[in-house]
């Protein structure tokens, strides 16, 4: 993952490489989730989603809220990378989530407006030198 952020979270944005792929065993209809990126002011997850063979397009995919309580920063000294590290957190699948979802399979798996995914993460953070 990459990216440029604030320690309180408030600006920045990160980018992550991998992917996800749903596959329903059934049919064989699948959608893969490619290029996430998220904008911490706003809040919000986009991918790059590709249903079945059709070509990619961009989705806002969740969003979400941070509670600073729940949220452990280091600052970077010069024997170690400074860390950003949250407990877990829900997720909330936007409109235009549940739409690919629905695109893909008929339906979504959760509506609009519900927790799509429980999420912790950790991040070592390196200063910017310049």
């Amino acid at each position: 993952m990459k990216g440029k952020i604030s320690f309180d979270l408030s600006e920045g944005s990160w980018t992550s490489g991998g992917d996800v792929t749903f596959t329903r065993a059934s049919d064989g209809r699948s959608l893969r989730l490619t290029e996430a990126h998220g904008d911490l002011a706003r809040r919000t997850m986009s991918v790059e989603a590709t249903v079945g063979g059709e070509a990619a397009q961009p989705v806002e995919l969740s969003t979400y809220e941070i509670d600073m309580t729940n949220i452990t920063v280091t600052m970077p000294s010069l024997n170690s990378p400074g860390s950003i590290e949250g407990k877990p957190f829900n997720t909330t699948l936007t409109q235009s989530g549940a739409a690919v979802f629905s695109r893909a399979f008929g339906a979504s798996p959760v509506p609009s407006g519900d927790s799509l995914a429980t999420v912790a993460g950790r991040v070592d953070v390196v200063p910017a030198i310049g």
